[in-house]
């Protein structure tokens, strides 16, 4: 089983914060700007990535196969018919076949999920992931994942990640986490939607962005109540 590119950086993305602060959209931003030559995702969210990346969505390994041959630039995994209910076995599953995949697909592959904190959890190691981060480097794999809070998360996938937006918080033992990977208390509390810092790990540097927006219907009418 051949190596592709010995010198591939490893990335590795976590973007943290409350429902609603706009990760979704940075997600998306962050995978069209990757250019990878392969995107696999994993929907187990009623469709929501194959709608934002107007792709269809495929439901077995068959149609994931299909589509690789077709050279679909973005392939989607939803888990709702092999998996029901069970979106954490779907996920091992999309790891599983994500890996035996490893040395027949050349080139730059980005993969990654919302949500991960709903499908691999503190209490048992996500073998079939760990592989991946562990391993992915010498196969060029990039991860980019969504979370509302890492803490919740298996230690053996929370200590590999290399670079961590974090956007407006909604749990204190969220927040705990980013301070202990030196974000600054006064500016996670001062993010409001649209906003994120931005850590990388490796290299220490840190940044500020995002455009503020107001959330759709946020504003309610208390007149006469």
């Amino acid at each position: 089983m051949s190596a592709q590119k010995q010198d591939h950086p490893s990335i590795k993305i976590a973007i943290v914060g409350t429902s609603g602060a706009g990760k979704s959209t940075l997600f998306e931003k962050l995978i069209r700007r990757e250019n990878a030559r392969w995107v696999f995702l994993y929907d187990h969210k009623d469709g929501d990535l194959a709608r934002r990346f107007r792709v269809k969505a495929c439901f077995d390994g068959e149609q994931v196969f299909a589509a690789i041959e077709r050279g679909d630039p973005v392939v989607i995994y939803n888990p709702s018919k092999e998996f029901p209910g069970k979106p954490e076995l779907g996920f091992e599953f999309f790891c599983e076949l994500l890996w035996s995949l490893k040395s027949a697909l050349r080139g730059k592959k980005v993969w990654g999920c919302d949500e991960l904190d709903a499908l691999v959890d503190a209490r048992c190691e996500p073998e079939p992931m760990c592989k991946i981060l562990d391993q992915g480097r010498t196969f060029q794999f990039d991860g980019i994942f969504i979370a509302q809070s890492m803490n919740g998360i298996h230690n053996q996938v929370r200590k590999q990640f290399t670079e961590i937006f974090a956007l407006m918080q909604g749990d204190k033992n969220g927040l705990a986490w980013l301070l202990e990977r030196g974000f600054d208390l006064g500016e996670l509390n001062a993010l409001t939607y649209g906003e994120w810092l931005y850590k990388n790990r490796l290299t220490g540097e840190s940044e500020k962005g995002g455009t503020a927006f107001v959330p759709k219907n946020a504003k309610r009418d208390l007149r006469g109540l």
